[in-house]
Parts: C-alpha cells; structure tokens; sequence
C-alpha cells in the first residue's frame, strides 16, 4: 500500500495592513461539501477512540476540528485562520491513493510587517504578521484542503479505511486526523510556490519572489539556497538532487539534533562482517530504540520464511535472517515471531538500497529491520553471528552531517510531492513526510521547529495565556489538618508578565470571584504564601484558582500542606496549574491511574470548569481488569470547581476498590475541565498527587523512564518503597520490559523481567524493587519498554512516619518521548528551597545507551545565577543530587529558587525532577519539570 500525501499551491494578490497584537490561533473548519455527502454524510456510525459523532459526517468534521485545536494551540495569530475543507474524489487505485491535498488560496508579499522583502509568504502567515487579513478580499478563507471521498471502497485501497477516532488506534487503516495534521501543515506554510515544471519562482514581472519557504532550501553540491540560484534550471536540479537537498533553519537542525536517531544494525561476530549496516525499517512490530534488541543471528528455513518455519529450534531466542520474497512483510514477521525468534533481519532480493516495509499488525511484537542484498548475501555467508537491531542516538536520520534535515528530492520529480516534504529517510518517521506512516503519533515533529524558521512566532514570544489551578485551600479538613496553599510562578521569558489571579471558590458560577493582579520580572520566580489568605483574604475556604498572563512564559506550581497530628513538620502535595492539552476536551478525555479507596487510603477527584461556559462532565471508573464499576456525571457552572471526596464509593463502586481508573471526558463543544486525583492516606492525611494522563497513544515510542524507585533506608529511620503501576490503554495485549538501572552506575547490565499487560486493564507492582527484581536494598530508575505506544506509566514511593503508623510520600510519573531534557528541550524545576524546613532533592536519569552530559543552572527569586554545575551520566545512569542548592554551591537558606536542567550531548534524553522534603517528617512534594 502506498499511501500519498499531496499539496497545491494557488497564487496570490499581495496587500499590507496594520499589525495587532499577538494572540493563540483561531482556526475555524468551513465545510464546503454539499447535502449528504463528506461533513454531511448521515451514514450512522458508533463513537470511537474519543470521537463522540454519531454520523460518518459528524465524526469528520471533529477530526478536522481537533487538528485544528492541535494547531491553533501551538501557533500565534489574532487572525482567525479558516479552512475551506472538503471530501472529493481524488486520484487512487488498489495499492495506491492520494489521501489528501492542502494549500494556501493565496500568497502575498511586501506588506506591513513582512519580515523579508520580496517574499511569498502562505495567507495565514502573512495574516498572522500583518495582523489582519491580506488580499483584496479579507473574507477570502486562508487554505483549501481536500480529502479523498473514495478511501476503502472498491479500487482505492480496496478495504482500508480512514479511521475517524481521536486516539492514534488505527490498526491496519489509516489515521485520518494524522492525516488532517499533515495538510494543514501545507496550508499554514510547509510548501513551496515554486513551479514544479520550469522552476520559477511564482509571480510575474516584477513581482516575482522565491517564497520565504524556497529561502531554507539549500543545495549542499550548489552550496546556495534556492533564492540564491541564478537560474530556474539550477533549482529543477536541485529538486531532483537526492540527499543533498536540506532545510537550511536553525530551529528544524536543533530537532534533528535531538530527536532524529538513527536506526541500525549493528553486527558484532563475526569479526570478519562486524560493523554497522544501513538498514530500512518497519511500519509495524516493536519500535526501534535503544538500546534495542541483541542476539544470535541465525538463517530461518525456509528461507523467504512465506510458510511455517522448518527450523523452528534453531531460531527460539535468536534474530532471524531471512529472505525477501513473494509473501508480505508482516507474514514473514509472524511466522518468524511464531518460532520464538526474538528479532527479523530481510535480506533483500533486488540491488540497490534497503527499502522501507510496509504493513501495520498490532501482533507483531519483534523489531524487523531491512539490509541490502549484498549485505544480506556477506551476513548469510558469515553465520552464525551477533547482533543488535535498534539505534545509534549518536548518529541522525534523515539529517546532512550538519544535522540540517533533508527534503524529499527523489529523481525523476515527483509532482506534488518533491521539494515540499521531508525525506523519508527520517527515523523516526516525521508528520511532513510524501507518504503517510503507521508510527505517527499525533505531534507536529520537526514542522513546528521549521515554523519557527520561516517566521510564525516573530513578534509573538508572549502569548496571552490561561491556567487553572484546579485547587488551592485556606480551611480546615479531615483529622484537624489545616490546609494552606503556597503558589509559585516562574517567568523565564525575556519581559516581564502581567497576571491576573481569579479565585473561583468551589461549588458555584466563578465569574464573580475576586480578582488581584500582579507583576512576575523576567527571570524572577514569586512564591505567594498561603495564596488565599495573602492575596484574597480568605479566612475559611477553598477552590480554584485562574490565572491569566500576557505571555505564555511561566511556570506555575502550588504547594498545599497541612501539620501532621503531632503539629510538627508537615504533610502535602504539589499540584501544577493545567493549561492546553493538559485539559479535558471532547477530542481528549483524560485518566486517573491508581486510585484506591480501603481502610488505608481514599481517593478524592477534583474537577475545574476553565471556561465561562456550563460544561458536563462524565466519569467512568474502571477496574484494574478495565471493567466498568460506575460511571456519573456532573454539569459545572461557568468557572465551577469541585472536590468529589471519597470518589469511588461517591459514584457506587464498592469500598475496597484499588487501582482504579477514573476516565474523565466531556460531551460539551469547546469544553476545557482541569482534573486531578489526591490519594490519600487514612491515617496521616498525606496526599499523593495523581495528575491526567491522556488516553490513547501518542506516537510509537513504546519506552518509558521513571527516574527513581526505592526498597531502601531514608533519613531518620525512614524506610522508602515504590508500587509501579502500568497502565494499558490499548485493545491488545502489551509485552512489556521492566529493567532495573540502578543508580551511579552504568545501568545497561541491569536486571530485566517481562512482563505482560492486557488490553484496557491497569497492573500494579506493589514494592516493585523487592516484588519484581528481588533487591533487597537498593534504589534507582526503571526502563519500562513495549511493543505498545498506549502504556501509562506511574509510582508511588512511601514510607511509614516516625510513629510507624500510615504513611506519607509521592506519586511520579514515568517520564515519556515528550518529557525528556534534551538537546532542544532544557527543563525547568521551580520552587526549590534549602533551609531549616525543607531540603531540596534533584535526581536525574539518561534515558539512552550513550553517555550524556547534563549542565544545571540555580537562579534565585530574582532570576540571578546563584551556581552551575555539570555531569557527565554513563549509558542508563541515575543519580540523585542530594540538598541540590549547597551540593551545587548555593547558600543555605535559599527559597523560592529555579533549576535549569540541559543537555549540549546530541541525542541525549535526560529524565528529571525534583523532591522539596520537610525537614521534620521527610514528606516529598513531586515538582515535575
């Protein structure tokens, strides 16, 4: 199957006008299908993966508009951006289809703002820098997009499907809301004007530009960018310049460098064929990574492997060679599976490269690789032998050696493809891509950086945003615990921030709340203490808290504790503010892990309209097998919080429950609820923050590093333990790798132990340490790696008090591809503080089978560098930065201070957090980064 994606590009009637302030996209969908047919199609259709329409139509239309909150969240524009969107017929066969094309209507040059003369730029760019819409009619919509109407039926890949649910389970169809964000990613700039017939620039006369596109696109052999070129031969050959055609932008190389890893064979034995081998990869089985999967490399008979395997012995435990031949790529894999082989080398039987192998099979649990036939012919000639199937986090994929990302350029041209995509020698596998892949998740990738490129953020480095802190208290609770909030802001941007904080109380409309407004420095991180009382002079209650910003710069973090029953020390939990794709949507419901409510723990779930409109709130609570056990519903008023104690039996569950799920969704359009759980201790009161995790996959990253774990002494008699819980959102069974790293140690030679989760089902280990890996003393992260993208990964580490009865601790989530400090990505962890009442610990963790330097940055309250510092991390190493503030040469005394946590080391994947513990009880709040 081939499926291609395509763009157009019309042309344009430039016109400038005044500029007005930055603001979070508005992208709008406008339907242009006529009655009964497309976004009007009343075919009747059951809800799937989020997708809440009861109709083929209505089921589209809401990918189209989740795609268009994924985009107009990440962009900047107070122009409202629309799209004229359809389903037609487009060009296909059985084995190969146009899925979609997308452009901008018009394209425009030289007006107000432009930030580089003589330049195209799409419609809903030069709207954005202009600050109003361009052209001789504002009311023309800025992109067109078309989606074939045809997909499945008989003679258009015969069979599959778009799949219309909002949670990346596609299976063997294909993922129209991946799709969706491919092409708006043409429409809102990732194309070129340029004519794919002659190459010149568009325009006439006078007026014709490169577009601010054609501008990042260089010729390594030319060593020019396209609007370099004198002539337009030099940039037709140039599109067919295969490997040396790159994206010339700083922001899409820093991607590269950080996140494009190279996949590999590796052979190690014999010596006479060691070396690393080119190889094309999988649409389907376990995602390569590192550090992948070793073994004895073994010939599998038959050799093309398209029947039951004859040597199935020889092959259990071992990667098998095989050859390419006549049957598909997935029944070789199975077969090879099915005698027990642990990983798949095809030798391919045509010369030339490796090529990419196609196929999607959710069974399919081994990483399969492709070698070229002389590879395949040295290797068969040389068994048996060792190797590795995974990748070099050293090396980048789809990148020049300059770490600049290549462009499509195959020779002959492809219309409609060169040029305006990124090669698919990428790994992994990009959204920009000609063709459409099964290890998409839904992200932007390396498009947002290249956005950055040509221009979408100039002038917008401060957002207006919103937060909600979904609770905060100044009130009496539980047992004589008096609970109290402490909110920290950090501003790391370059200008200062305007606030605006709006307590909405609880259990009511939140319009009418007060509200104070404040000043946070660039750089300068505020604490304000007991935020009700000292800012909104409450002197009983508690509810949420929304806080406004004309920049999206900060970081928001709460602190609410209460004195233990000894009244000495205290017990709390850190909760962050929500904003974004933190929120439940209709396109996003949310999850709850491990929620419990016996004789040792409860369960409160807390829920915050963000909104000034009603909203509904559904609940359901499932089991650890995944089966239903309640479900309920609530309608919040505008701006409403609510605390439902005692969740579980709240909603009828019965008492005794452990490692529930609670899934929180909503059936209202533009809906936005903040939602967290606190488990809590029967005895103590101790909170664990349990925060949303979204449902679904989020790409084929199967791997997961939660940084520390313990069966291990602590301070003042303290003795820690973690329960780990896993949870599958998938609707297969999920092979999972747990491997124990250890900490300040090189961590590959770790102890590992399979596992299995089944589908739509929660397993907790409780004291994983001792229960899984039988450490008997001893601390350090868990690599947790799958064949499944829809794990969710979470602890929660406890200790007995001092008077040994309850306990108190912290809950951490195992960090995911999205989490990690990286190249591109520092991390920040504030409200730290080293005094008599807290200390300050900061644990990092390498996530790869590199060594990986990390550098660390503390910035008091004002934002002034107080100390640096820097490690180098072995292969897998944690360790934990004990008292990080005087470990790293801070004063003692220090509060309300900010870690800066980077990387300089190319693909390195650095997991962190930090533990503000008292002092008196040694009770951890969790500050994620």
């Amino acid at each position: 199957m081939n499926a291609r994606l395509l763009r157009f590009a019309p042309f344009v009637l430039p016109l400038a006008l005044t500029a007005l302030p930055a603001t979070a996209a508005d992208i709008q969908v406008v339907v242009t299908d006529g009655a009964g047919v497309g976004f009007n199609d009343p075919t009747p259709a059951t809800p799937v993966g989020g997708n809440t329409g009861t109709t083929v139509g209505a089921q589209r239309l809401i990918v189209f508009q989740e795609a268009a909150r994924i985009w107009g969240g990440l962009l900047p524009s107070n122009v409202s951006i629309k799209v004229d969107s359809s389903f037609t017929s487009l060009t296909c066969s059985a084995s190969t289809a146009v899925l979609g094309s997308a452009g901008a209507t018009t394209i425009h040059a030289d007006f107000t703002n432009a930030p580089v003369a003589g330049t195209w730029y799409n419609k809903a760019l030069a709207d954005k820098l202009a600050g109003a819409p361009q052209g001789s009619n504002p009311n023309t919509n800025a992109i067109r997009a078309r989606f074939n109407s045809e997909l499945g039926k008989t003679g258009c890949l015969t069979g599959t499907f778009f799949y219309l649910g909002l949670d990346n389970n596609a299976g063997a169809n294909i993922n129209l809301l991946t799709v969706v964000l491919h092409e708006f990613g043409h429409g809102l700039g990732f194309q070129s004007f340029t004519d794919d017939s002659n190459g010149k620039f568009a325009g006439t006369g006078t007026n014709q530009f490169p577009s601010i596109f054609d501008r990042f696109l260089f010729d390594t052999t030319a060593g020019k960018t396209w609007d370099q070129m004198a002539t337009d031969a030099d940039r037709m050959a140039s599109a067919t310049n295969t490997g040396k055609l790159v994206w010339n932008g700083a922001n899409a190389a820093t991607y590269a460098r950080a996140y494009n890893a190279k996949p590999r064979l590796f052979v190690t034995a014999p010596a006479s064929v060691a070396g690393t081998y080119t190889v094309g990869t999988a649409g389907f089985g376990l995602p390569l990574s590192s550090p992948g999967v070793t073994a004895e490399v073994v010939a599998a008979l038959p050799t093309d492997v398209c029947s039951t395997i004859t040597n199935a012995t020889a092959v259990a435990g071992k990667i098998a060679l095989i050859d390419r031949g006549t049957c598909t790529f997935i029944l070789k894999a199975k077969n090879v599976q099915d005698a027990g082989a642990v990983g798949m080398i095809v030798a391919n039987n045509v010369s030339g490269s490796p090529i990419g192998m196609g196929g999607s099979d959710a069974t399919v649990a081994i990483p399969s690789v492709m070698v070229s036939q002389s590879d395949g012919a040295l290797l068969h000639g040389a068994l048996p032998g060792t190797a590795n199937i995974g990748v070099d986090p050293t090396q980048m994929a789809g990148a020049d050696v300059s770490g600049r990302l290549l462009m499509y350029a195959p020779s002959p041209y492809e219309s409609g493809s060169s040029v305006s995509h990124w090669d698919t020698s990428a790994f992994p596998n990009l959204l920009m891509e000609p063709n459409i892949n099964g290890d998409l998740g839904l992200t932007t990738d390396a498009t947002l950086f290249a956005f950055h490129d040509i221009g979408w953020f100039l002038g917008s480095t401060n957002l207006p945003t919103t937060w909600v802190l979904p609770s905060s208290a100044h009130a009496q609770g539980q047992n004589n615990a008096f609970y109290t909030t402490g909110l920290t802001v950090t501003n790391v941007g370059a200008g200062d921030a305007s606030l605006v904080l709006k307590f909405l109380g609880h259990d009511q409309d939140g319009t009418g709340g007060a509200e104070v407004s404040r000043t946070v420095a660039a750089g300068q991180t505020v604490t304000y203490a007991d935020v009700l009382g000292s800012l909104f002079g409450v002197s009983s209650g508690f509810g949420a808290i929304r806080i406004t910003a004309d920049t999206n710069n900060l970081k928001i973090v709460s602190q609410t504790s209460t004195p233990p029953p000894s009244g000495i020390g205290t017990f709390g939990q850190a909760v962050p503010a929500l904003t974004g794709n933190d929120l439940v949507t209709t396109a996003a419901p949310k999850a709850l892990l491990s929620l419990r409510e016996d004789a040792a723990f409860r369960t409160n779930a807390v829920i915050a309209n963000a909104t000034d409109q009603p909203a509904e709130a559904d609940f359901e609570l499932k089991s650890e097998a995944g089966v239903p056990l309640a479900t309920g519903w609530v309608v919040l008023l505008p701006y409403e919080m609510r605390q439902i104690g005692n969740v579980i039996p709240n909603l009828g569950a019965p008492y005794g429950t452990a490692n529930a799920t609670l899934v929180v969704s909503t059936p209202t359009a533009d809906a936005r609820i903040a939602t967290y759980a606190a488990v809590i201790d029967q005895k103590t009161n101790d909170p664990r923050t349990i925060l949303p995790v979204t449902l679904g996959t989020l790409g084929a990253n199967g791997n997961w590093l939660l940084p520390s774990s313990a069966h291990a002494q602590g301070a003042n008699n303290a003795f820690y333990t973690t329960d780990l819980t896993i949870g599958n959102a998938g609707t297969t069974t999920a092979t999972v790798t747990l491997k124990f790293l250890g900490h300040d140690q090189d961590g590959r030679g770790g102890a590992e132990v399979v596992k299995t989760v089944p589908a739509n089902s929660t397993v907790t280990y409780t004291d994983v340490l001792e229960s899984v890996f039988d450490v008997s003393s001893g601390f350090g992260a868990i690599l947790v790696t799958s064949n499944s993208a829809s794990l969710k990964v979470l602890s929660q580490t406890s200790t007995p008090p001092p008077n040994l009865v309850g306990t108190f601790g912290q809950s951490v989530p195992a960090a995911g591809a999205a989490d990690f400090v990286t190249l591109a990505a520092p991390r920040v962890l504030v409200g730290l503080r080293e005094d008599s009442a807290f200390r300050t610990n900061a644990v990092i963790a390498n996530a790869t089978d590199q060594p990986a330097e990390v550098d660390f940055e503390l910035k008091s309250e004002a934002g002034v560098t107080l100390a640096t510092g820097w490690v180098v991390l072995l292969p897998y190493e944690m360790r934990q930065i004990g008292n990080v503030i005087p470990n790293l040469g801070a004063p003692y005394g220090t509060a309300n201070a900010s870690l800066v946590v980077s990387t300089p080391t190319a693909g390195a994947r650095i997991a962190t957090y930090a533990a503000i513990i008292d002092q008196t009880t040694n009770d951890p709040r969790t500050i994620l980064p």
